[in-house]
């Protein structure tokens, strides 16, 4: 008979095997990566821990667990702008019906408030909703890259006309920008909108530092002729697949500047032997409009919340409400 056992560690003390972990599961994320959890616990001052599933010793499944305190309540909120960072698991259907209500045990028995974005299947789904999870339905938009011709088909008709478009206002490709302008822009983007960013700049220069020095993202701009920025992105590549992190433009300086430099980045990256580009998400009407226009496939995931009882629950709801009426507020 297997000899299941469930600890929650430090991720210092095994980093190793988390590792080893992602890198074996069947999609592997940069989100789940030791190096990505241990940059947000420092920015965002979190505990990173790990609750760990082994198997006769050797190491079947994890969730990470980036950890708040107030009082004596622990909590693990959303990781901000990491999509697939919650279960990973090389578990066959009759090992994950057995062993991962144990794995889900040790969160809920540490957290008070557990959040957790990931590719969940059909079974896990309902494993989680049965243990009174609540599960929000996500989608994300995938492309691939790997053939010039095939991506260039696959774009909208609008979208080639906007690209067209960019190309007569002579717009140049920049590599390695400055986290100031990417802070400045990403800012700008929401200011036009008359709202707050959901991050403040402060913490995204931060994090943009510590992932530049750890090589981790790469990031690019387009400049109009005259020297002008017009548009950032922030992308990560892991081994095929390259993610759009973080982007901002100023459509004023160049109103298609944006579509201009994905189709840039997507080439760039399609030439260095990359396979697929996912648009972290597409789930805004406009946002996902916009990605629409690059052509690919819709991928669903979901984002899972858990909360000890009812009250936290609300507290936490009444919290979000709050933040979002400031973020409009001002």
């Amino acid at each position: 008979m297997a000899d299941w056992t469930v600890n929650i560690s430090s991720l210092s003390e095994v980093r190793s095997e988390w590792e080893a972990l992602n890198e074996n599961v069947p999609f592997p994320s940069p989100f789940s990566a030791a190096s990505w959890l241990t940059i947000l616990a420092n920015v965002y001052h979190r505990e990173p821990l790990i609750a760990m599933l082994r198997k006769d010793g050797v190491v079947r499944a994890g969730v990470p667990l980036l950890l708040k305190s107030r009082g004596k309540m622990l909590y693990c909120p959303p990781l901000p702008i990491s999509m697939n960072a919650g279960l990973l698991h090389s578990l066959n259907d009759e090992d994950g019906t057995e062993a991962l209500p144990m794995l889900f045990d040790a969160v809920e028995r540490h957290c008070h408030f557990a959040a957790l974005s990931f590719s969940a299947t059909d079974d896990e789904q309902r494993l989680l909703i049965h243990r009174r999870w609540r599960l929000h339905n996500r989608v994300t938009r995938r492309v691939r890259i790997d053939d010039i011709d095939a991506l260039w088909s696959g774009y909208s008709q609008s979208l080639r006309r906007k690209l067209r478009r960019a190309e007569e206002q002579q717009l140049t490709l920049m590599y390695d920008v400055s986290p100031k302008l990417v802070v400045d822009m990403y800012e700008a983007s929401y200011r036009r909108h008359g709202i707050r960013p959901p991050i403040p700049g402060s913490s995204i220069a931060e994090w943009l530092r510590s992932l530049r020095a750890e090589g981790i993202i790469e990031s690019f701009a387009a400049y109009r002729v005259d020297g002008v920025p017009a548009a950032v992105r922030v992308c990560i590549r892991h081994g095929d697949v390259v993610y759009d992190w973080l982007a901002g433009a100023d459509p004023i300086v160049s109103e298609s500047a944006s579509h201009w430099l994905v189709h840039a980045i997507l080439c760039k990256y399609s030439y260095a032997g990359a396979r697929e580009f996912d648009f972290m998400g597409a789930n805004t009407p406009g946002v996902a409009d916009f990605k629409r226009s690059f052509g690919g496939d819709v991928l669903p995931y979901v984002d899972a919340e858990w909360y000890r009882s009812s009250f936290i629950r609300y507290a936490v709801l009444l919290r979000g409400t709050y933040v979002k009426a400031r973020r409009r507020a001002t």
